[in-house]
């Protein structure tokens, strides 16, 4: 990364919020400043009946540096990421949980990069010469089963495709997110696959990430959700590569998928009609 002031955008999706969005929103300025980076905050409210909204408006009133985008109706997370992702206006974009479970100084883990690579992403998997990540067996179980999952469908070499911490160069936004249409949690995934669509380059590397004991996220109702849209990601691209229209470089026709594309269409077609 060269020395000159960093311009970057922040983006923290959030949803009822208001036990944590205090600490959030203080530490953030608190690291961006002592690292004298010209940076933005955008918080991608999603349709919060809690204090949230309140509560970052307070902190833009002391800080014009930090902005919130708000939606009465939930877009899902996915889509309040994508929607601040094309608002952000500084050169480098990246968007981190509110949780701060990977704080907003392994930011600079991956900066390290981004002069290389059009997209640089965390990863709780790859750990490089940091310590294991520390979470429940099931929060565990679900990491390495998704992970595996992923790279069975796609054959891209990404290890932690749902990490929350994510960095792009802002030339490659608006190419990349219109091409994004899950709203959900798999919309990480969708990111990761649309980027090899365009040739952009990825890079995956090591970050300290703590576990929230008091994280929101439903591993088992998220299992399903995932699941499915993943396949909707497969099918999607897997009917782009039959039609030989542009799409990840790693795809490849064989038996096993065309059986998997046959059965996801009388499965769609099914659920269409009822």
């Amino acid at each position: 990364m060269t020395t000159s002031k960093l311009s970057i955008s922040i983006i923290v999706p959030a949803y009822n919020e208001e036990k944590r969005i205090v600490k959030c929103l203080t530490r953030i300025p608190e690291y961006c400043n002592s690292k004298q980076w010209d940076y933005e905050v955008i918080v991608a409210e999603d349709g919060s009946n809690d204090n949230t909204v309140k509560i970052v408006q307070e902190f833009s009133l002391d800080n014009d540096k930090i902005k919130i985008l708000s939606y009465k109706d939930r877009l899902g997370k996915g889509g309040a990421i994508k929607n601040a992702m094309l608002e952000a206006t500084h050169d480098y974009v990246c968007f981190l949980d509110v949780d701060l479970s990977a704080d907003i100084s392994e930011v600079d883990r991956l900066i390290r990069y981004i002069d290389e690579y059009d997209v640089v992403i965390g990863s709780r998997i790859l750990r490089g010469d940091l310590e294991p990540i520390q979470r429940t067996l099931l929060r565990s179980l679900f990491s390495y089963s998704y992970s595996k999952f992923f790279r069975i469908l796609f054959r891209l070499p990404i290890y932690d495709s749902q990490c929350g911490m994510k960095l792009f160069r802002k030339e490659i936004v608006s190419k990349l997110f219109k091409e994004i249409h899950i709203t959900g949690f798999a919309f990480d995934s969708e990111i990761i696959v649309k980027a090899y669509w365009l040739y952009l380059k990825i890079k995956e590397v090591p970050i300290i990430w703590k576990y929230d004991k008091a994280s929101k996220v439903n591993v088992l109702k998220q299992v399903k959700v995932m699941g499915k849209d993943l396949l909707l990601i497969w099918y999607e691209s897997h009917l782009m590569w039959l039609q030989n229209l542009p799409t990840y470089p790693q795809k490849r026709g064989s038996v096993k998928a065309r059986l998997l594309f046959g059965f996801l269409s009388i499965f769609l077609k099914t659920g269409t009609r009822s």
